[in-house]
Parts: C-alpha cells; sequence; structure tokens
C-alpha cells in the first residue's frame, strides 16, 4: 500500500537523509564530517541499488528508491564514525540488497507488514 502522499514522503527523506549522523560527532571537525559523507554516500548507494534490482524486476518507483536510501541510512548508522567512504559503498550495496530481497520475500509470501520495520 502507497502513503497517502508520496511528494511529503520524498521530502522526509530528503530532510532524513541529509541530517543523518551529522551530529553524532558532538563537534564540528573531521570526525562529523566523515559521518556525513559516508551517511549520504551509503544511501544513496543503496537508493541506486534499490533502482536497479526494480528495473531488472519491472519498474522501478520512487517510493522504492526512498526506501532504499531509508535501508542504507540504517545499515550505515552503527558504522557512520568508523569506516570510510569504500566501507559505505559496501554497507549501501549489502542494505540495498539484502532489504530489497527481504521485501520482496514479505510480498511473495504474505507476511505482515510489520517486517518492513
Amino acid at each position: 500500500m502507497e502513503p497517502h502522499n508520496i511528494p511529503i514522503t520524498l521530502l522526509g527523506t530528503a530532510l532524513l537523509r541529509f541530517g543523518f549522523n551529522g551530529g553524532s560527532a558532538l563537534a564540528a571537525n573531521g570526525l562529523a564530517a566523515n559521518a556525513i559523507v559516508v551517511t549520504n554516500t551509503a544511501a544513496t548507494v543503496a537508493a541506486l541499488i534499490w533502482m536497479v534490482i526494480g528495473w531488472i524486476k519491472g519498474k522501478p518507483s520512487s517510493l522504492g528508491i526512498v526506501s532504499g536510501a531509508i535501508a542504507g541510512l540504517a545499515a550505515i548508522t552503527p558504522a557512520a564514525g568508523f569506516v570510510d567512504v569504500k566501507g559505505a559503498l559496501v554497507i549501501g550495496i549489502v542494505a540495498g540488497v539484502i532489504c530489497y530481497l527481504a521485501m520482496d520475500l514479505r510480498i511473495r509470501k504474505g507476511i505482515d507488514e510489520s517486517l518492513d520495520a
């Protein structure tokens, strides 16, 4: 089921994406800048992976792309201060693939939507 207002969903994801993990360093220093860069990288890669898989399996959607971005944000959060961009790329790829496959399994098996959370 799609959300009531997809543009607001897109806006909310954009706000999350650019405001996520930046303050986790509790300072405005290199660690905070690294956290912002790797967070944005992982979210972007996971969104692109989700879109590519969606394209292979049918038609990609904007809702699917933001789902991939949220998956990347959630996956990078524990490691944001400890990995570089290469690590963020790997985390984004793994998060995009695993989360897409889990969502696809949930839909095919008719499992309750709470699995998405």
